[in-house]
């Protein structure tokens, strides 16, 4: 019996080896005023930013600077080379120039294959609404996440800025065991209303489609009411002691 706990333990005590990240595109200087294609090292550590007929923008800038697509028939695209896993992926955009009777549309291509596609956005002539997309990937190793243009839908010049890139970590990515890491966040792993933890510690739930649910910072023997979560399986995550941690609970 004994080896049996200790194994589920092991089984339910993930290990979130994949940092989060973000790009604002606020230190790239490698965009200028002037279409183009290429290469810059994003602001996450180890993460590349390839972009294609696209150039700086803070003229229709969400926040700051930002990167402009232009082309849909021969698409501009931004695309980010993440090594460590991605959760879920989140970006920002908007209509770029005044003109145009044609509302704009963009896709999220995940690893080669188009896995969002926006509803139809920007209406005819000024549009400053900033529109926000947000993908459940869940994929360990070198992610490939590319925003442009559906295939075939649209033609011509159809500006958009994009700015406010975010992604969680792939919290399911690795199991480890909870005796070999050597760390502790819930002491409860079946929950009815309230999560016992601990340690001290900002913490982070993620549901099984890597959304967050829900944030808090506990300290060591306390409680976190959770009564307003669905029942299933949600996922812990935090720092401790200088370790991430990430532990998979059962909401009853």
């Amino acid at each position: 019996m004994k080896k049996f706990y200790s194994l589920f333990a092991a089984v339910i005590l993930a290990a979130t080896v994949n940092a989060q990240g973000a790009e604002t595109f606020e230190t790239q200087t490698a965009l200028t005023a002037t279409y183009a294609d290429g290469t810059f090292a994003g602001e996450t550590s180890g993460v590349t930013v390839n972009y294609v007929h696209s150039r700086d923008q803070d003229t229709f800038a969400i926040n700051g600077k930002g990167l402009m697509l232009r082309r849909s028939d021969e698409p501009s695209s931004v695309e980010f080379e993440i090594p460590n896993g991605v959760g879920t992926f989140t970006f920002k955009y908007r209509k770029a120039f005044t003109g145009g009777t044609n509302n704009r549309v963009l896709a999220l291509v995940v690893d080669g294959v188009e896995t969002t596609v926006t509803p139809a956005f920007g209406t005819a002539g000024e549009d400053s609404t900033v529109y926000t997309s947000t993908t459940a990937i869940n994929k360990s190793g070198l992610v490939k996440v590319k925003i442009t243009y559906p295939v075939g839908t649209q033609t011509g010049n159809k500006q958009i800025t994009i700015d406010g890139i975010s992604w969680t970590a792939n919290a399911t990515a690795a199991v480890v065991d909870v005796n070999a890491a050597k760390v502790n966040l819930v002491k409860n792993t079946v929950v009815g209303n309230a999560i016992l933890f601990a340690a001290k510690a900002d913490v982070q739930i993620l549901n099984m489609n890597g959304q967050v649910v829900k944030t808090a910072s506990v300290n060591e023997n306390t409680s976190l009411e959770v009564s307003s979560l669905a029942k299933g399986m949600y996922v812990v995550t935090a720092n401790v002691n200088g370790k991430a941690v990430s532990q998979k609970i059962i909401k009853k």
